[in-house]
C-alpha cells in the first residue's frame, strides 16, 4: 500500500461495545482504513455520520429505536455517497434482501471470518457488492423460481416495518411498548398487526404473537429490537 494514500474513513455501528471494539481492533491493523466514529444507536449514528462525512458505515441491524433498517434508508437519502455495509448475526436469507433493498451495498454475517469481513470492505468500498457465495446462490434459485406473482413466503410478503413489529412482538414487547420504542402511536401499530394477520393468514391476534415468539426463539433470540444476539 502507498503510505501517502488517503485513508479510507469508516463508521462503525453496534449497541454492543464489545462488537465495536472487535471491529476497531481489527480495522486499527490495516493502515488503508480509520475508525472515524463510533454508535451504539440509529441517532447517534445519523449525528456522527452527519459530521464525520466517512466513506463507509458498518452496522448491525439489532439497534435501539427505529432499527437498522430504518437507518439504512435514512442514510441513502440524506448521505447517499456513504457506502453502508451489514454485519449481523439474522439469517442471511431473510435480512440481506431487506438491507440490500433498503440501500446497503454488502452483507456479512458475525459468523464470518475475518479475511470475509475484510474482503466485504475491500469489494464495498470499490463501488462492488458483497454478499456471501451460499447467499449468492440463494438468491439466484429464488430470482430464478420465483412465480409471476411473487414469493410464496409469508414472511416475505412484509413490509420492513411489518417485519419489525412482527420480530419485536415476537420478543414479548407489547403494542405500546412496540409503538414507544418506534415512535410510533399505538394505533398505527394496531394497523400493522392487522396487516401481519391478514398477510401470513392468522386468524386471531394471538396466534400471530405466538408464531412471532417461536420465529424469534428459531434465529437465537433476536429479532430487531435490542435482544441479545
Amino acid at each position: 500500500m502507498n503510505p501517502h494514500a488517503p485513508r479510507h474513513r469508516i463508521v462503525l455501528v453496534d449497541d454492543h461495545p464489545v462488537v465495536l471494539n472487535g471491529w476497531q481492533m481489527m480495522l486499527d491493523a490495516h493502515p488503508q482504513y480509520e475508525v472515524c466514529g463510533r454508535a451504539g444507536s440509529e441517532q447517534e449514528a445519523l449525528a456522527i455520520i452527519g459530521r464525520e462525512k466517512p466513506d463507509l458505515v458498518i452496522t448491525d441491524l439489532n439497534l435501539p429505536g427505529r432499527g437498522g433498517i430504518e437507518l439504512i434508508k435514512d442514510l441513502a437519502a440524506l448521505h447517499p455517497g456513504v457506502k453502508i455495509l451489514v454485519s449481523s448475526m439474522h439469517d442471511e436469507k431473510l435480512y440481506a434482501g431487506r438491507a440490500l433493498h433498503a440501500g446497503a451495498k454488502g452483507y456479512v454475517s458475525k459468523n464470518s471470518t475475518g479475511a470475509a469481513m475484510l474482503e466485504a470492505i475491500r469489494k464495498v468500498l470499490e463501488g462492488g457488492v458483497y454478499v456471501s457465495t451460499q447467499l449468492a446462490a440463494h438468491l439466484a434459485e429464488a430470482f430464478a423460481t420465483r412465480s409471476p406473482r411473487g414469493s410464496s413466503s409469508p414472511m416475505e410478503k412484509l413490509s420492513d416495518r411489518e417485519f419489525q413489529v412482527f420480530a419485536l412482538f415476537g420478543e414479548g414487547k407489547t403494542a405500546k411498548e412496540i409503538a414507544a420504542q418506534l415512535n410510533l402511536s399505538p394505533k398505527t401499530i394496531s394497523v400493522h398487526r392487522d396487516h401481519i394477520k391478514e398477510k401470513m393468514g392468522f386468524a386471531t391476534s394471538a396466534e400471530m404473537i405466538r408464531q412471532a415468539v417461536r420465529w424469534v426463539e428459531s434465529q437465537g433470540g433476536a429479532g430487531t429490537g435490542t435482544k441479545p444476539r
